[in-house]
């Protein structure tokens, strides 16, 4: 068994999901839900991203190019939903929720509301966010180093245990911004809108390069996210 391999693969997908980042991100989204709510939806949104990463590990490349997708194609596009998301949360207007979609969200039970508000914040939390260009490639590159069964099995165990660490932060975010208030809450929301904005460009900037390789500067493309 490769276990350094495995712990590699570990860590590389914990720091490519980047949880303590997106928890402002998300907690913005669902500040208006009670605790319960959130929590519920926290863990249904750590299952869809474990889903989603399993599906890219087996079949990864095969998804993309069966709707003509190419990578630089799929990294400009979440590039712009990125920018979005960012200028929406620089200017304290980040919600993507269009009207009534807060009261219908609000009806029924605990798991009723949580999976009618993360159907609304799927995109843009889960996908780009957490699931980007940099994630698909990660799990991708990952995937075409397993050569046995035993490791394929292993493997899953591993985006198992990366999209917990993900749910843990996710379902205490409401605990960290307990500690830093309402205005320390939007202070980093603020922030983290400005660090979306520089991660898009950096997006852009990388599909571009794999388009006209040779043409961008070297040093400031990150060739392998």
């Amino acid at each position: 068994m490769e276990w350094s391999l495995l712990f590699n693969a570990f860590i590389g997908i914990v720091a490519i999901l980047n949880p303590i980042g997106n928890v402002p991100i998300f907690l913005e989204h669902v500040e208006n839900d009670e605790p319960k709510v959130q929590r519920a939806v926290a863990v249904l949104m750590a299952l869809s991203i474990f889903i989603m990463l399993t599906v890219f590990f087996i079949f990864g490349t095969h998804i993309l190019s069966l709707f003509g997708i190419t990578l630089p194609a799929f990294r400009l596009a979440g590039s712009v939903i990125i920018l979005i998301v960012g200028l929406r949360m620089l200017q304290g207007k980040s919600k993507f929720d269009p009207a009534g979609i807060e009261t219908a969200s609000a009806q029924g039970g605990t798991f009723t509301q949580a999976r009618n508000r993360l159907s609304h914040i799927l995109v843009p939390v889960a996908m780009p966010l957490f699931m980007g260009p940099g994630s698909i490639t990660t799990v991708v590159l990952y995937a075409e180093k397993v050569k046995t069964f035993p490791m394929f099995v292993m493997m899953i165990l591993v985006l198992l245990a990366a999209t917990a660490v993900v749910g843990v932060c996710l379902v205490v975010s409401r605990s960290i911004f307990n500690l830093l208030g309402t205005n320390g809450t939007q202070i980093v929301i603020r922030f983290m809108g400005m660090i979306l904005c520089a991660i898009a460009m950096q997006f852009m900037i990388d599909g571009v390069a794999q388009l006209l390789p040779g043409v961008l500067n070297a040093n400031f493309i990150h060739g392998a996210v």
